[in-house]
């Protein structure tokens, strides 16, 4: 539009320009006629091709306006080169009527039709409207031009009379519509109206006043062709140009456009006073042209009556549409269950639907005319007006919440109230609607209380809670888990699940995942993880998928929980099952091949003693009870690492025990390998068995051989040790406290993860088949757990191995062992011992040999019967020797009721598998005797004679000789 503007300013500027050349040149000539009449032409067309093109760029009003305008000046050029032509060139006389004369009065017709159009017109419609308004138009500018010009023309000579009598007429007729546009102009309420009307008013202005100028100028006489009264004409037409061209009104929405009660007035009745101004005209020429007198009045009327035809029945059609309206709107507003309301500027009430009325307890016909401090409490209601008041100051619509209480019942409204505008954009009052949101509140409330429970939970359940969306990437991440697997929220957030899992099982743990998705059901399991600082967990998982409405999968959610002490606790579980089934297995049999072995034991002693020494009969005898020794050291093994043997725990001294030992090892161990002890000074003492850690270490040094064949270095040392929590952390069955500390290291061929998890196994052996039991180990391992201690191993491959064994330390002195070097000969007696035994052949071999001694032996081959001999003999009974575990009654059962009938009887408690009828947790119990089987025939006497010789508590003899 810039371009436009300057391209009319710039035609007009040079029309004037070239005119004002010719007059200055060629003043009072036919040439600046002839040049004056042209540009005169030129200048109304250019006015016509610049309004067009104006049109094409404006908005609907506009676009018409500017289009009625352009055909206005298209008549007025085709006009002036009609004059041009008979002037000019015909040269007609003057006092004839021209063609160019019609359209004098006509050109103006297209132009004053923009006063019949207003901005809010929809783009299609009133058609016939603007018809008869044509008609109208047109008939007056007839009867102006029959009346004034052409009727006259016929009754006096051209002259100037004629040119006074047009003078007259012209300045009457543009006078008239110069006035309506500046009228339509002043009276508009919109911009693009005032400003069109203004512009085409001013232009009638001065095209008027040039006009009527230019006519006395001739009627006086003194008109001269080419003068610069000329000129005029064309500043008037270049007017026209620039106001068109400078045209760059942007056009209001059509909603927001509004007529005063005068303009709406003036454009209603304005065309039906037509009628009445051309009846007048026509009425002197009726005489000299009846027809057209009548035909001219007549249409003026037909016109007029169409007008108001069309504008009754669009008055009817716009009643129709508007009680539709408002029955849709009386329908919208009582179908809805939102209060709806209008109040006006004092805040009282003009309308309101049921459910408003409902809202407050009142009928409608109660709640209007009436404000708000009238219907609630005078607090809340000046309150609410308050509120009103600032949207209506500010001219804007609110939402916002209120909580009001109306008959008692106090709710909470989603109020949206805005300003209340009339026709001119004015506000007259307050729309607003109210919804009762009191449910949606407090099921808000409870969702948020239920939220807030949640993120407690989420933020301090023990469990980790982590979310995946669908790509297995952590989108919610709680403390437990950042303290299960040490990484933060900020580090873990956005993360794929494979930083938590082992690369092992991430393939296995992505086909879960898939599946899980696709299934659309919850999961469990355990897998292993890996946390920030390298460690291997065990975490129990569920996973359930997390779904919308319509089933779609957003993710999933799990718990974990570390389960990794469990998992050892049920590991250890399955061990300790499996140890205790086969030592369950390894007790009975013990028990019963220990009676055999007794049997074996004593007869071969007694072959032993009546065969020739040197003799090949003495010789298989010494073979016969070596056998037997070796079995007897299997059945201890068995009991050993299944933690049944009897211990006797004394307080000792781990070096003490290290270095007696120091050079049997150094002969069993051999010369290709380097023993080295190192004991701790100031070591503490522990409570053990000490024959039991000797087997300890014995076991442990023939191992640490047995894996350097090519010779090496055995360490064995000693040191007090202080585990702490974090030690515990990592070694899951230790409890923190002090230690003395065993540790058997070897340079051998080490082993690896596989088999250090397998060496304390019963039965589990690397070597050749016919090299080693796989007892050696799992006796060590029983003897510690069994001495309340605790052993790990740490080996690699090519690295050696250490076994380290903590014991728990006490604050005792060690106990000082005296060596008995007394000579052992046979122990005599004549006291009564009552022998109960289940096995015949051990009873017979024990009665024979105690009767051999000299004690006379009441035999019973059960514990009921025991009892009953004793109930007969309980006077002369000295000692009871009762094998612990029996059918129906145990030794230890029969004892007590033997001691009730005689407290004087000693009881010396025979076994192979003591189960807990005599020992706690593998300990003697205080105060008893007893004698492990198999035993030999002088352990057996000399059992028997310290027994009844002692005054004191005894303890077991676990040696076997």
């Amino acid at each position: 539009m810039s371009k436009l503007r300057t391209s009319a300013i710039a035609a007009a500027a040079t029309l004037i320009l070239v005119h004002g050349a010719v007059l200055v040149f060629r003043y009072g000539t036919e040439t600046a006629s002839l040049w004056g009449d042209w540009i005169d032409c030129a200048a109304p067309l250019i006015a016509a091709v610049v309004s067009w093109i104006v049109s094409r760029h404006a908005g609907l009003f506009g676009r018409r306006v500017w289009r009625l305008v352009s055909f206005s000046f298209l008549l007025t050029a085709i006009g002036q080169g009609l004059y041009t032509y008979y002037f000019d060139y015909v040269h007609a006389p003057l006092g004839t009527l021209w063609p160019s004369d019609v359209l004098v009065f006509f050109w103006i017709v297209p132009a004053m039709m923009t006063l019949f159009l207003s901005p809010r017109d929809p783009g299609s419609g009133y058609g016939w409207l603007r018809v008869c308004d044509f008609v109208q138009v047109c008939t007056l500018a007839l009867a102006v031009e029959l009346s004034q010009i052409y009727v006259p023309s016929r009754w006096q000579a051209a002259g100037q009379a004629m040119q006074i009598r047009t003078l007259h007429a012209g300045i009457l007729f543009f006078a008239l519509i110069t006035v309506s546009f500046l009228i339509r102009g002043l009276l508009s309420t919109s911009q693009v109206e005032k400003s069109f009307f203004l512009r085409i008013g001013a232009f009638l202005v001065v095209h008027s006043t040039v006009l009527n100028a230019t006519l006395a100028y001739q009627a006086s006489g003194h008109y001269q062709q080419g003068g610069w009264p000329d000129l005029f004409w064309t500043v008037s037409y270049c007017l026209m140009i620039v106001i068109a061209g400078t045209w760059n009104i942007r056009e209001a929405p059509l909603e927001r456009v509004s007529h005063s009660r005068g303009l709406q007035l003036l454009a209603q009745f304005s065309p039906l006073l037509i009628p009445a101004v051309v009846f007048p005209l026509v009425l002197g020429i009726a005489q000299e042209q009846f027809f057209w007198s009548v035909a001219l009045v007549l249409v003026s009327f037909i016109a007029a009556g169409g007008r108001l035809f069309v504008v009754q029945n669009q008055l009817l059609i716009s009643s129709s549409e508007l009680e539709k309206n408002l029955a849709l709107l009386q329908g919208i507003m009582e179908g809805t269950t939102d209060a709806v309301f209008v109040k006006d500027l004092q805040g009282r009430y003009l309308m309101i639907n049921a459910a408003g009325a409902g809202f407050l307890g009142l009928s409608i016909a109660d709640l209007l005319g009436k404000d708000d401090t009238e219907v609630f409490s005078p607090q809340l209601g000046c309150a609410i007006m308050d509120r009103d008041r600032a949207v209506l100051t500010s001219g804007e619509t609110q939402t916002y919440e209120e909580t009001a209480t109306a008959a008692g019942v106090t709710r909470t409204y989603l109020a949206t109230k805005g300003p209340y505008r009339d026709s001119h954009g004015k506000v007259i009052g307050l729309l607003g609607i109210s919804r009762d949101i009191t449910d949606r509140k407090l099921a808000d409330e409870e969702r948020r209380q239920s939220q807030q429970k949640l993120t407690i939970h989420f933020e301090h359940t023990p469990l980790a809670v982590v979310e995946w969306d669908t790509h297995f990437r952590v989108s919610a991440w709680n403390p437990s888990a950042e303290r299960i697997f040490g990484y933060s929220r900020a580090e873990a957030l956005g993360q794929h699940a494979s930083f938590i899992i082992p690369a092992q099982f991430r393939k296995h743990v992505e086909d879960v995942w898939q599946g899980l998705i696709k299934q659309n059901g919850g999961t469990r399991s355990t897998n292993d993880n890996v946390t920030q600082d390298g460690r291997t967990i065990s975490c129990e998982w569920y996973n359930t998928p997390l779904v919308d409405d319509s089933g779609k999968v957003l993710g999933v959610a799990s718990l974990a929980q570390d389960v990794t002490e469990r998992v050892a606790l049920e590991e250890r579980l399955r061990q300790s099952q499996k140890m205790e089934a086969v030592g369950r297995l390894a007790g009975g049999v013990a028990h019963d091949f220990n009676n055999l072995l007794t049997v074996i034991i004593g007869y071969s002693q007694i072959l032993a003693e009546g065969v020739p020494a040197g003799s090949q009969l003495a010789d298989s005898t010494a073979q016969i009870k070596s056998a037997a020794d070796k079995a007897a050291g299997i059945t201890r093994q068995l009991l050993a690492f299944s933690r049944k043997q009897v211990l006797s725990p004394r307080v000792i001294n781990l070096n003490d025990v290290m270095l007696n030992l120091d050079s049997l090892l150094r002969r069993l161990i051999g010369e290709d390998i380097e023993v080295l002890t190192v004991p701790s000074n100031d070591l503490g003492s522990v409570k053990a068995d000490p024959g039991q850690i000797e087997q300890v270490i014995m076991n442990l040094a023939l191992n640490a051989r047995d894996a350097m064949p090519q010779g090496g270095k055995l360490t064995l040392e000693t040191a007090n040790a202080q585990l702490d929590d974090s030690y515990a952390r990592g070694h899951q069955t230790v409890d923190p406290g002090r230690y003395v500390m065993l540790a058997v290291s070897d340079t051998g061929h080490g082993m690896d993860e596989e088999t250090t998890a397998r060496i304390f196994e019963p039965f589990y052996t690397t070597k050749e088949v016919g090299k080693g039991t796989g007892l050696g180990l799992s006796m060590v391992y029983g003897i510690v757990k069994q001495s309340g201690g605790y052993i790990w191993v740490y080996s690699e491959p090519g690295r050696g191995t250490t076994l380290k064994i903590y014991l728990p330390r006490v604050d005792l002195p060690a106990e000082e062992t005296v060596a008995d070097n007394r000579p052992k000969s046979v122990q005599r007696g004549t006291e009564t011992i009552l022998l109960v035994e289940d096995d015949p052949q051990l009873r017979q071999l024990s009665s024979s040999i105690l009767i051999h001694c000299g004690y006379k032996v009441l035999v019973a081959g059960s514990a009921e019967e025991g009892l009953a001999i004793c109930k007969e003999n309980h006077r002369d009974i000295r000692l009871l020797i009762t094998d612990v575990i029996m059918p129906r009654m145990n030794g230890r059962q029969l004892a007590e009721q033997i001691v009730l009938l005689s407290p004087t009887v000693r009881v010396l408690y025979i076994s192979g598998y003591t189960s807990n009828a005599i020992v706690h947790y593998g300990v003697l119990d205080a105060g008893l005797w007893f004698l492990p089987k198999p035993f030999t025939l002088s352990a057996l006497i000399a059992k028997v004679r310290e027994v009844l010789d002692s005054k004191t508590a005894a303890r077991e003899d676990a040696a076997v000789e």
